[in-house]
């Protein structure tokens, strides 16, 4: 082959090479980094589990209230401030009888869906939500 035919084709393959690169390393990006400025989303985290965990955890009534507090807690154990923001979302607003402090609302009541910070605040004791608002405070 033409020596001077070789250059154009490997600076082509080359170009290709490096345009490919960066089309995945975009993809990479849009797909992996919920927040680019507050840390990665690993792909071992599952914001709809925990959220499922939490609504169990605190959807009946519970006056001993130290179990749905470890359960709480253990489940928000290493989730950063970004995670928590896809967990609130995950969790959306469900029905919740702030008077009861669980789901069930008599036939007087008009059921009201409330977001994962009211269900939070009204589950644990003040002390604990401040603590655990210190973790998430944009959230909380």
């Amino acid at each position: 082959m033409d020596s001077s035919k070789l250059l154009p084709i490997s600076i082509s393959v080359a170009g290709l090479g490096i345009l490919l690169f960066a089309i995945v390393q975009a993809n990479k990006d849009k797909n992996g980094n919920a927040y680019l400025n507050q840390g990665t989303v690993e792909n071992s985290f599952n914001a709809k589990e925990i959220a499922t965990v939490l609504y169990d955890a605190m959807k009946e009534a519970n006056f001993t209230n130290t179990d749905k507090r470890k359960t709480i807690f253990t489940t928000l154990t290493g989730v950063s401030q970004a995670q928590f923001s896809w967990v609130i979302k995950a969790f959306g607003s469900r029905y919740y009888n702030t008077l009861t402090g669980n789901t069930y609302f008599a036939l007087w009541q008009s059921p009201v869906k409330h977001p994962l910070k009211v269900w939070l605040k009204e589950e644990l004791s003040d002390s604990d939500y401040k603590l655990l608002k210190s973790n998430y405070p944009k959230y909380l």
